[in-house]
């Protein structure tokens, strides 16, 4: 073969090749390979899963700070005030607002602080972010992320009530609230934590039971009523 030849040759050859390359790049975006087809890898699987059905509260229980008490629920009484249960180990659930599970609207409990101690909400405010919080409910143990902790004077309260209790929004988060500012014969401000939901372990075992004596029934979400809630929310 000449060398003229040689070089046509070669040179056609490096087009065909050219050629190829490029139908199988486009080959390569039009048919994905069958091992990385299907979108991105979805990670470990969760820890949690929704509570079957809202349920009523039953026992509160915060690990960082040694909390763990009944839930009752209460009412907002002919004043406006939701006032705790006059046991002091005992924590209020306002009966109005969403159920633990519930996928809209806001649980709010309250506890009182004892300015001698023993109140069952006397540490709230040294809880920080990240906090575990657990419910108890027949259906099954909701467990909670701390979000924030704060503090707002009575007035502060007042003024923002239906953006923190409100139950024509939200997503099922938790709302802690009690009174600090102790002044020798009132409270001055409240502690507040928002906590949101996690849902329920896959191994709680009263969700277990629930879910099977149901026979994986669907249920629908439940609205809540709004919230008027004033400045003295927990005396």
């Amino acid at each position: 073969m000449t060398e003229g030849k040689a070089g046509d040759h070669i040179a056609g050859l490096s087009k065909r090749l050219v050629v190829l390359f490029l139908a199988m790049v486009i080959a390569g975006f039009a048919i994905p390979s069958p091992g990385i087809a299907g979108g991105p890898d979805p990670g470990p699987p969760s820890l949690y899963h929704p509570l079957g059905v809202p349920s009523k509260p039953e026992l509160l229980v915060v690990p960082e700070i040694g909390l763990r008490a009944p839930v009752l629920p209460i009412e907002v009484d002919s004043q406006g005030v939701l006032t705790p249960p006059s046991d002091f180990h005992e924590v209020g659930w306002w009966q109005d607002s969403a159920e633990p599970g519930s996928a809209t609207g806001e649980t709010l409990m309250t506890g009182h602080t004892v300015h001698t101690g023993g109140g069952v909400m006397n540490e709230l405010g040294e809880m920080r972010p990240g906090a575990l919080v657990q419910v108890r409910t027949a259906h099954g143990t909701v467990d909670y992320r701390t979000t924030k902790v704060f503090v707002y004077t009575k007035a502060q309260l007042a003024k923002h009530k239906d953006d923190l209790f409100g139950q024509d929004h939200g997503n099922g988060r938790l709302v802690l609230v009690t009174c600090i500012g102790w002044t020798g014969h009132d409270y001055t401000s409240n502690v507040i934590v928002f906590a949101d939901q996690l849902g329920v372990r896959n191994d709680d075992p009263l969700a277990k039971q629930h879910f099977e004596k149901t026979n994986k029934k669907h249920y629908p979400l439940v609205k809540h009523k709004r919230l008027l809630v004033p400045s003295d929310v927990a005396k």
